[in-house]
């Protein structure tokens, strides 16, 4: 019963009564941070060998929950930095199993706030307090998830799908989103750093040299409002464009691109045109033997998308999403090449078709039924 309430206490709790009503949690507070290719800064503390953490720590009393994770950066790594927007905020139930055995635990509200992207002069001056954390490591997400605890990998997961979806913090409850959530959380999207793109560099509006074969063929498919489709394989998590191998039977590498976006996707796509491509100078991005080869990038603007079936090679049916080429190129995980490749697939777009720039937004799901013609 609030102090100023100033109805007849009669039926009401006395004030002692309301006051033990009440629950009583801790605080707690994190910080997100990724270097430039996206990984995550995780933490190994000497108190949980084997169990890595963001940086953070608990709220002291009396004190704010962004201040505390200002202060808890400064403790544990050096830095004086300022935290951004709020990522996720994770209700833990008092007894929670995956918590841990603390004494006296009540049950904890956990914030994890943006810390934003670590240039390498931030990284050098990192300074570990000694006796508490023992080293921290720079993890692909999906790399960090697996050496983290259940309820601690869910929320940081949860917290980096916010800071690529821009549609504000994710609630969890016991490291679970409540209610449906935004679409990258429905889909447990695990933003990724693709094996061996880091290094290759992107070749706009080029042709391979003659000789270097086209191994694979991938669409940027756009929408009227400048977004485009990306797929989500349920297996991991992980995005890929539509597209894929360029098979025997296939006339050049645009048929295998817009063959695979209809098998994998259910795209009928339109006006197709050629983007540029990536160089796979030994093979390492195709695999062990491969020898140099291309990957040739195309754009297309869509007709419509049917409904969801399974990838005649794979079986899988895909999520379907719709984000902005800057957000593709963040969960696509192709590094500075895949960054300039997405900006200049937008504005060869807009050029080409008068389609906007699009702003990072939130991800729209695609309908299991599909979508009408989304042309005029």
């Amino acid at each position: 019963m609030p102090a100023d309430d100033m109805r007849d206490p009669e039926g009401l709790m006395a004030p002692e009564d309301y006051a033990r009503s009440r629950a009583v949690f801790w605080g707690g507070a994190a910080v997100l941070f990724t270097d430039a290719l996206g990984r995550v800064l995780v933490l190994d503390p000497a108190y949980r060998p084997g169990k890595l953490l963001l940086p953070g720590g608990g709220v002291d009393q009396a004190e704010r929950p962004s201040a505390a994770a200002v202060r808890e950066v400064s403790e544990e790594l050096g830095l004086s930095v300022a935290v951004g927007q709020l990522l996720a905020v994770d209700w833990v139930s008092r007894g929670n199993p995956e918590f841990g055995k603390v004494y006296g635990f009540p049950g904890e509200t956990v914030s994890i706030w943006d810390g934003g992207l670590l240039e390498e002069s931030d990284i050098a001056q990192i300074r570990l307090p000694e006796h508490e954390i023992t080293s921290f490591h720079f993890l692909p997400p999906a790399q960090a998830a697996r050496r983290m605890r259940p309820i601690e990998r869910r929320r940081m997961l949860a917290a980096l799908r916010a800071r690529i979806d821009r549609a504000g913090p994710a609630v969890l409850e016991d490291g679970e989103t409540v209610g449906l959530g935004q679409a990258l959380q429905r889909w447990d999207v695990v933003p990724r750093i693709a094996t061996g793109y880091q290094d290759i560099a992107w070749h706009p509006a080029m042709e391979p040299a003659a000789g270097l074969p086209v191994k694979q063929a991938w669409v940027w498919a756009f929408d009227p409002l400048g977004r485009v489709v990306v797929l989500v394989d349920p297996r991991d998590g992980h995005i890929v464009l539509p597209g894929g191998t360029v098979e025997m039977d296939d006339n050049g590498p645009k048929a295998a691109a817009l063959r695979e976006a209809a098998e994998e996707a259910a795209l009928r796509l339109h006006d197709a045109a050629y983007l540029g491509y990536l160089l796979d100078p030994d093979g390492a991005v195709y695999g062990p033997g491969t020898g140099a080869n291309a990957r040739a990038r195309y754009i297309a603007r869509i007709d419509s998308l049917g409904p969801a079936a399974p990838d005649v090679a794979t079986g899988i049916t895909y999520g379907r999403l719709l984000v902005s080429p800057a957000q593709a190129s963040e969960l696509l995980g192709l590094g500075c090449a895949g960054a300039e490749q997405a900006e200049y697939a937008a504005r060869t777009a807009a050029a080409r078709w008068g389609i906007p720039l699009s702003p990072p937004q939130a991800a729209i799901e695609i309908p299991h039924t599909g979508m009408a013609a989304l042309l005029p």
